[in-house]
């Protein structure tokens, strides 16, 4: 085993997304953009956009982790797993441990200018080697007694964002 990683996979929704999933998240995250905008804005000299916002009140950058609870319910729905990331043998392989969301860019009256990034994180993986670009990976990062391994491709999306080979 060369090291512990993890991996995050990140996608960005914004009004053009397609899924019905992604356009759910899209809904239920502008509408709470626009109450927490109103909460943050100064309501003598009000401001549209939230790059805007976040330059008048420092405090709008609670924003993006209060967006997160309009998501919750839909990342639950996942049950731990991104499905749309199988392994190179088709099965579902990308484990949730938690998820972020970042607020790109969001107008408290242009629904077309608000969008945000998701980006997925997997607990600790084995990181066995890497072969062809793909990662050889285990879940069991003890491997005691051999591992079972799964083959993952690169992903453009994807990246790893923890490593230590120092264990």
């Amino acid at each position: 085993m060369k090291a512990k990683i993890k991996l995050a996979f990140r996608i960005v929704i914004d009004q053009n997304s397609e899924m019905i999933w992604d356009k759910y998240i899209f809904e239920d995250t502008y509408f709470e953009y626009k109450i927490q905008h109103q909460v943050f804005d100064d309501k003598e000299n009000p401001v549209k956009n939230y790059w805007e916002l976040l330059q008048k009140n420092p405090q709008a950058e609670k924003i993006p982790f209060l967006l997160s609870s309009a998501v919750v319910n839909y990342v639950s729905q996942l049950n731990g797993e991104i499905r749309s990331l199988p392994d190179i043998l088709g099965s579902t392989f990308f484990p949730i441990a938690h998820f972020k969301l970042d607020l790109i860019s969001s107008h408290l009256e242009d629904a077309s200018k608000h969008k945000i990034g998701l980006t997925f994180f997997t607990p600790e993986l084995a990181l066995i080697d890497i072969i062809d670009n793909k990662y050889l990976l285990s879940k069991d990062t003890e491997g005691k007694d051999g591992f079972e391994t799964y083959m993952f491709a690169f992903h453009p999306n994807v990246s790893i964002c923890y490593y230590n080979e120092n264990f």
